[in-house]
């Protein structure tokens, strides 16, 4: 492999002003939560989901990757390990939910007299919750440091079955671990809104919500990357090609898991689930649905079916950005309706402070970025990746 493909990116002083610039976000956000707290914790919920989405969602897609050993992931590696590299960061961005638990979550307040609260203060109690968070980013954290560990290891040219093997072997147990905690995690941050309604979907929808989250996202970083070294020198269509028909494949079936929730619920009458649904079609909210069934199904799909779209840098790029606006949007219909229904309505800071952390996030993500070769070139696909590129110049 040339030099040029281990050496890492370089990118300036463009962390430090998107950091600079989230943070003023953020603390004139932080500033109006002083005089409304309930609409500063709501808005924070939304967009601590969302860029927690990006970073799991690359856990998830990393252990597969290596656990199918294909070469379809290869460049886009370094994204989603930076990605994954950014838990520390999700961690600390938890702790304001604490700090908000009593305006976020109707169970943790004193004084319960309903008994569907009541039949589970077992498990929905503030002092569980608290431990489950800790025990979730502990499980999480473990599975991204001895990915990225073997992953430098495997940089410094300690490559071998072995390794492989390793990483395989956590991948696969990873993932099944993953399932288990983000399904909980979902319960206990969103579905918790509301005590009284439950789904055993719900769990489902959040990783493959997640894996979608962070395909598109990282659709984007290959795309903008593309034409800098050295991803220059073995990006080529087919690679886009195949990134596309994930997409794909992750839209159709997030798209499958929601309308098969909306259907069990709605068509089988269910008297304790409906009321979900209802206060998302009430008032602006059933405009924001028929909108996310139209922008994060029905477009997607129906441009990610041609090749040439896939294959074009600027077309994917456009659907990927799609996607990733729809999946905030998502986050705003799943949550805000929780607090009043159709009654609740997007604020200025709803739409601020997932950019306010969003530039935060991906100041810290570039940084990571930076730390190691954008290719894993001492992985032996690689060098039928690297032959491919020169072979069609």
């Amino acid at each position: 492999m040339s030099e040029t493909m281990e050496t890492p990116l370089n990118l300036e002083a463009l962390p430090m002003r998107l950091a600079l610039a989230g943070a003023v976000l953020m603390a004139i956000c932080v500033a109006a939560g002083v005089a409304d707290s309930a609409e500063f914790f709501h808005s924070y919920l939304i967009a601590f989901l969302f860029w927690l989405g990006i970073t799991l969602g690359s856990l998830a897609l990393l252990m597969v990757q290596h656990l199918t050993g294909g070469r379809w992931a290869l460049v886009i590696r370094r994204i989603l390990e930076a990605g994954t590299r950014t838990l520390p960061l999700m961690a600390i961005a938890a702790l304001p939910l604490l700090a908000g638990m009593k305006t976020l979550y109707s169970w943790s307040r004193p004084g319960q007299t309903d008994p569907v609260i009541l039949a589970k203060q077992s498990y929905l109690n503030p002092e569980f919750f608290i431990v489950r968070m800790v025990f979730y980013f502990a499980i999480w954290f473990t599975l991204a440091y001895f990915l990225n560990k073997w992953s430098r290891q495997e940089d410094s040219g300690e490559a071998g079955l072995a390794l492989w093997m390793r990483l395989e072997g956590l991948s696969g147990i990873g993932l099944v671990i993953y399932g288990f905690t983000v399904t909980f995690a979902s319960i206990d941050w969103v579905m918790s809104l509301e005590p009284q309604w439950y789904s055993t979907i719900y769990g489902l929808l959040f990783m493959v919500g997640q894996a979608l989250t962070a395909m598109a996202f990282s659709i984007t970083m290959l795309v903008w990357l593309s034409n800098r070294k050295p991803l220059s020198q073995v990006v080529r269509p087919a690679q886009f090609q195949d990134l596309g028909s994930f997409l794909l494949t992750f839209v159709m079936l997030w798209a499958y898991l929601e309308f098969s929730q909306f259907l069990i619920i709605w068509g089988g009458n269910l008297s304790d689930e409906i009321p979900w649904y209802i206060r998302r079609m009430e008032g602006v909210w059933g405009h924001v649905g028929l909108l996310l069934v139209i922008l994060s199904f029905f477009f997607p799909f129906f441009l990610l079916l041609f090749r040439h779209v896939k294959q074009r840098t600027r077309s994917l790029l456009i659907v990927a950005l799609l996607v990733l606006m729809m999946r905030l949007v998502d986050m705003y219909w799943m949550v805000l309706p929780a607090f009043g229904g159709g009654n609740v309505r997007l604020t200025w800071m709803d739409v601020a402070l997932p950019f306010g952390m969003g530039g935060i996030w991906f100041a810290y993500f570039l940084w990571q970025l930076q730390r190691m070769p954008l290719l894993p070139v001492h992985d032996p696909r690689m060098e039928e990746i690297t032959a491919q590129a020169v072979e069609h110049g």
